[in-house]
């Protein structure tokens, strides 16, 4: 029995040492793991940060362009091109913090095209905006494009966001866990080792001859545990200093970061904090936040107290007030820590100051105000000039219908009864006076159409447009019996409309495309729909004269004419008409042509469905009418 307690002892002491080895061991790999875990939580919060500050610069560069197109105010537009600079930045910052993140680099990746495609877009907008004649058209073109692009930018930083925080909660995690192993691990270690070093006492009491030598080990194995709890107290250490460098890089952060405890009294407060509010950090801790910062909440205090404690965080804006008295906006961000038992231990909260971006949209509100209320006036005033016009048109279009009837009725009766006493020369004479007086007729019922279409009320039902441009066609191809006239209809969908309206559109337009095809031979006038900008668009084509783009401008308006009346008949009106039916119908209208090339003409409905009809079905060539 002695011999096996002498030869266990020195087993016992070396398992001891063993043992506090390998706790050390242990808790040395711990505290790196730990230390390069909270070094990449430190890493994921800055990168967080950057996604934050991309995403209020996109939206600064949106509303200094909205500014400076509501107000013309030169500063916006400098905002703008700060904003732009940032962005760029951000964009580098962020590719360099993912550097070892493939996904998010492919974020980035899809990321660039769409700000540079938005920023693009903001661009065009504000050189159209700089335009000496600005076209509400255009800008109108760019907005919904470009508010599509601002909802991608917004859903890819947030995918990125998202990415980010489930690194940063795995991260903590992980930092969590090392943590907890080495508070387990080094009592453990220890407490085994007691437990040994107090059984070799209590054998080394059994034999006696062996004292000396046991307490040789004894002190050997104290030697070895003074050493340990130095390089345990050294490793503390350490592990303090990284938290105060950890401290150190919440300083650099721009916006205010502070922490209290569950009475609200300050234990940290960064530079952020010191240069958004003030005071230095040293006459801060250990107040209560809420009274040295004036804090005006949006809703009562005890609920948002409440919330946080339910969800473990909540944000909001606040109220404070400064050292010297003045009072911010900010955007504030509250998370909840807790203790291991799960009991609230103290709050983290981080404040971006937002008083210049809400003193903007507050001036913006109100100038959007000014401007709609201007905007009513200025409508109503329109309205009932546009009114009185129409009416005053009227009124002479019905005027001079029974004069002119006159004149046309006695030139005839001349015509018939006198025309041996008019002589060549009066019956010329005579002639040109009922040409003229016909085409005032003609421009008369012109005018009235026009005034009609400006004052009618839509009727609109879903209409089949294959049954309605062919029953135009079918009414042209009368007059057509003398030519070679080849009609193409494509299928055409069915769209929400005004019927009648839309017949007098296909009239108009494909009566011009028959009067400018006069000199070819075969005549092809098309009809049909197509992409144009990615929007469904109907089109009415002909291989006739054509005419010169730059003179495009002046075919809707009233009585302008690209041709020589003697080489084509026709008032002027016909276009004009058509617009004023495309626009009643929240669509536009446009030409496309080149002189002895032909011309198209091609126009919009609200609510244009890409939908052939089941009812009147088109072959895969075309339907061909010839006249």
């Amino acid at each position: 029995m002695k011999g096996y307690l002498k030869s266990f002892v020195p087993w016992g002491i070396a398992l001891s040492l063993a043992l506090v080895v390998g706790a050390a061991a242990l808790s040395y790999r711990n505290l790196l793991e730990q230390t390069e875990d909270s070094e990449w939580v430190a890493h994921t919060h800055v990168v967080i940060e950057r996604m934050e500050v991309l995403r209020a610069e996109v939206w600064k560069v949106e509303n200094a362009r909205r500014g400076y197109v509501l107000t013309g105010d030169p500063q916006f537009l400098a905002r703008f091109s700060a904003g732009r600079d940032e962005i760029q930045k951000s964009q580098g910052a962020l590719r360099a913090l993912t550097a070892d993140n493939p996904v998010q680099q492919k974020h980035l990746e899809e990321l660039q095209p769409l700000i540079e495609k938005r920023l693009g877009l903001l661009d065009r907008s504000l050189a159209v905006h700089n335009a000496k004649q600005p076209d509400d058209a255009q800008q109108a073109a760019l907005t919904l494009p470009g508010a599509d692009l601002t909802e991608q930018i917004m859903a890819a930083i947030d995918a990125m966001e998202t990415q980010e925080k489930e690194l940063l909660q795995k991260r903590t995690e992980r930092a969590q866990e090392s943590g907890r192993r080495s508070r387990i691990l080094v009592p453990v270690g220890m407490a085994v080792t007691i437990v040994l070093i107090v059984a070799a006492f209590v054998l080394l009491r059994r034999e006696v001859v062996e004292r000396t030598r046991a307490e040789e080990q004894v002190q050997v194995l104290v030697e070895t545990l003074e050493q340990r709890v130095r390089e345990r107290t050294a490793e503390l250490e350490a592990q303090a200093n990284t938290q105060r460098e950890q401290a150190a890089l919440l300083d650099l952060a721009h916006d205010s970061i502070f922490v209290r405890d569950v009475n609200n009294a300050i234990q940290f407060w960064n530079r952020g904090a010191e240069e958004t509010y003030g005071w230095r950090k040293d006459e801060v801790l250990g107040k209560v936040t809420h009274s040295l910062l004036h804090t005006q909440f949006p809703e009562p205090l005890p609920k948002i107290e409440a919330d946080i404690l339910e969800h473990g965080r909540w944000e909001g804006e606040l109220v404070h007030t400064r050292r010297d008295g003045s009072q911010i906006v900010v955007d504030s961000r509250w998370a909840l820590q807790r203790g291991e038992d799960g009991s609230p231990t103290g709050v983290l909260e981080l404040n971006r100051e937002i008083t210049e971006r809400k003193r903007a949209e507050e001036e913006i509100r109100t100038l959007n105000r000014t401007l709609e209320h201007r905007v009513d006036q200025r409508t109503s005033a329109l309205a009932e000039t546009i009114k009185e016009l129409e009416a005053f048109t009227s009124s002479v279009a019905h005027d001079l219908r029974a004069p002119l009837r006159h004149v046309d009725g006695f030139g005839r009766i001349l015509q018939e009864e006198y025309a041996e006493q008019l002589g060549p020369e009066g019956k010329a004479l005579l002639d040109r006076v009922r040409r003229a007086t016909q085409h005032m007729g003609e421009l008369v019922d012109d005018l009235l159409n026009l005034s009609r279409v400006s004052r009618r009320e839509l009727s609109p039902v879903m209409t089949d447009l294959n049954t309605l441009a062919g029953e135009v066609i079918e009414d042209l191809k009368a007059g057509c019996e003398r030519r070679h006239v080849e009609f193409r209809a494509g299928p055409l969908p069915f769209v929400v409309c005004d019927p009648g309206l839309i017949r007098q559109v296909y009239t108009n337009l494909l009566a011009n495309a028959v009067k400018f095809t006069r000199p070819r031979d075969p005549a092809i006038i098309e009809v049909g729909q197509s992409d144009c900008n990615g929007r469904r668009a109907l089109f009415v084509r002909d291989n006739g004269v054509g005419f010169s783009m730059k003179y495009a401008d002046k075919l809707f308006g009233v009585f302008q004419r690209l041709h020589r009346p003697e080489d084509f008949e026709g008032t002027g009106v016909g276009l004009v008409t058509v617009q004023r039916i495309v626009h009643k119908h929240n669509g536009r209208i446009w030409a496309e042509a080149e002189v002895d090339r032909g011309a198209a003409f091609y126009f919009t409905l609200e609510g244009l469905e890409e939908r052939r009809s089941a009812e009147s079905p088109r072959p895969a060539g075309g339907v061909h009418a010839q006249g």
